[in-house]
């Protein structure tokens, strides 16, 4: 009758073991997703920012906004150039 709990008991340790070893590997596979996971959002998050950047430069405040700026560049020029003369 010990052998019987001798190996009853054997076969529990065995069974938690595999279960222990299985606990790691998922703790493995959720680094690992999580990872994954964290690499993607840096990828959309750059992604976003990109066409954030891309859609400032292209929009109308800021095209008219540079054109006011060079339009007073050429008349400061302007003055300069009479000041000097």
């Amino acid at each position: 009758m010990r052998l019987y709990l001798v190996v009853a008991m054997l076969v529990l340790a065995l069974a938690a073991f595999t279960q222990a070893q299985d606990a790691e590997a998922t703790v493995e596979e959720k680094f690992a997703v999580f990872t994954n996971q964290m690499g993607e959002m840096g990828k959309k998050l750059a992604d976003k920012a990109q066409t954030t950047f891309e859609d400032i430069r292209s929009s109308e405040f800021v095209a008219s906004s540079q054109a006011w700026f060079e339009q007073q560049l050429e008349k400061m020029k302007q003055k300069i150039g009479e000041i000097s003369q």
